[in-house]
């Protein structure tokens, strides 16, 4: 006895297919990554006048590695109550579309001086890059979704070993530029969607919860010693100032290195250079939110500090 075909069943994988070889596929991306604020709160000079300060921006976006300096072939001025950077007038660290699968990952090492050591730097940068090249999915033309918490963790273990020996190749007493701070941001397109991440290098030297000599870049707030100017009245107030802003689109990385210098009587003295940088992502011209990931809770809130945020 012969059996008719279930006609209804049939219909509706032939719509399936169909619909399937008629679904959009996922489409290139623009994506920005924008530094919409770079704050000294307190600057690398001794007598704490005006810092000269630039950025190394370095990374692989495409399947291509890349290197550049902002800003290029010069210096901003820095101070207190001179930041660089407003969310109206950001500094664009990398910008491009990404099509599915497709990522930059990002590199800004934050210096400070005349950026004309360029021997010195370059040392820096060949260490750092052939570190980083250890985290296997750098190479990958296109992550998966597993991929990129492993480029991002494998990254930055491997700056981590440079970073700790800075002063091996950047430092006061070698007379150079300073290093002042180092972050990663990692952008992907996983099917039509850009996920993100940045990941400060951490604490590279000394203690967390200490105050003698440390290096580190974080994901933490402020004391309350940031120069913010109220732009209705003009008038620079000190505030602290937290990891997210009030919208939760743009985040801040604290860069601190606290050295042990020689005072004007030749007596070991402490020099604090203090800076906090602010980034944005943005897909399609919109700014993206952010949340933090893995707290790590200190004897106050002020020592609390995040691995990374998404």
């Amino acid at each position: 006895m012969k059996f008719a075909p279930n006609r209804f069943a049939f219909a509706l994988a032939l719509f399936a297919g169909a619909a399937a070889l008629i679904a959009p596929a996922a489409r290139a991306l623009p994506v920005s990554v924008d530094l919409t604020s770079l704050r000294a709160i307190q600057t690398y000079a001794l007598n704490k006048t005006d810092d000269q300060a630039y950025l190394l921006v370095s990374g692989v976006a495409n399947g291509k590695e890349f290197s550049d300096q902002l800003p290029k072939a010069s210096t901003w001025k820095i101070s207190p109550k001179a930041p660089v950077g407003t969310v109206k007038a950001p500094v664009t660290l990398w910008s491009g579309n990404l099509e599915d699968g497709e990522f930059a990952l990002i590199t800004v090492t934050l210096m400070q001086g005349t950026g004309m050591d360029a021997a010195k730097i370059q040392e820096y940068l060949d260490k750092k890059s052939a570190a980083e090249k250890t985290a296997t999915e750098r190479s990958k033309p296109k992550l998966a979704a597993t991929d990129s918490d492993n480029l991002a963790a494998g990254t930055v273990k491997a700056q981590q070993g440079v970073i700790k020996d800075i002063k091996k190749t950047l430092s006061r007493d070698l007379k150079t530029d300073h290093f002042g701070g180092l972050f990663n941001v990692l952008v992907v397109n996983l099917g039509g969607k850009i996920v993100k991440r940045i990941d400060p290098v951490g604490l590279t030297f000394g203690e967390h919860y200490g105050t003698d000599a440390k290096t580190y870049s974080k994901i933490k707030n402020t004391r309350a010693n940031v120069l913010i100017k109220d732009e209705a009245t003009g008038e620079w107030s000190e505030q602290q100032v937290t990891p997210l802003n009030d919208d939760l689109d743009a985040l801040r990385i604290k860069m601190l290195d606290t050295e042990i210098v020689k005072s004007a009587d030749g007596k070991p003295a402490k020099n604090i250079t203090d800076y906090v940088a602010e980034i944005q992502v943005k897909a399609e011209g919109k700014a993206l939110k952010w949340e933090l990931g893995d707290d790590h809770p200190g004897p106050t809130d002020l020592h609390v500090y995040w691995d990374f945020a998404k």
